[in-house]
């Protein structure tokens, strides 16, 4: 079967078309030119596009995307070398954790607890929102690429036990602690 097919009405009037598994499919050819004028649209030639408009000024973002490192907008570090029972307060407005680097120097178990409040923690009342174990003379480190929620603030503390209820305190300037928050 041929591509094109003769119109019935209009003596030699010749349709362009496509066969596609036996069937026609009108086949289209895309134009572009002033009024009056037509130049087909090819690889030599191609259709014309222009943007309509810009992204409107203010504060709107397509995205977040850092090809090379930023000097700006990066995480903020709490820091602590001598971590005890005593709560601190990371960040007191809701924020989010996006990893810690816990050492405990001492020849005990320790657990660091973080919380999600907006005023200080009070070790043993608050009731944390994690507990991480720190084994004797180890380094524990965690990266959480989408961040942990903290919706009211974020708190933090250590005990030598690792139930909601503790006050004990682990040794003596042996818990240092570095939380990677926003």
């Amino acid at each position: 079967m041929s591509d094109n097919i003769t119109l019935p009405q209009g003596a030699g009037t010749l349709l362009a078309t496509d066969e596609i598994l036996g069937v026609h499919v009108l086949r289209a050819k895309v134009q572009t030119g002033v009024d009056g004028t037509a130049v087909d649209v090819s690889q030599s030639n191609p259709l014309p596009v222009g943007l309509v408009g810009s992204l409107p000024a203010g504060a709107n973002t397509v995205g977040a995307v850092h090809v090379k490192p930023d000097t700006a907008g990066g995480l903020s570090v709490y820091r602590n070398v001598s971590l005890s029972n005593t709560g601190q307060s990371v960040k007191s407005s809701p924020g989010q954790v996006f990893g810690w680097h816990l050492a405990n120097w001492s020849s005990s178990v320790a657990f660091v607890k973080l919380y999600n409040t907006a005023a200080t923690p009070t070790v043993g009342t608050t009731e944390p929102a994690l507990t991480l174990m720190v084994p004797a003379g180890q380094v524990v480190s965690a990266e959480h690429t989408n961040g942990i929620a903290f919706t009211n603030g974020i708190g933090i503390g250590a005990t030598a036990a690792p139930s909601d209820n503790n006050t004990s305190a682990p040794g003596l300037n042996t818990m240092i602690v570095n939380v990677f928050y926003k």
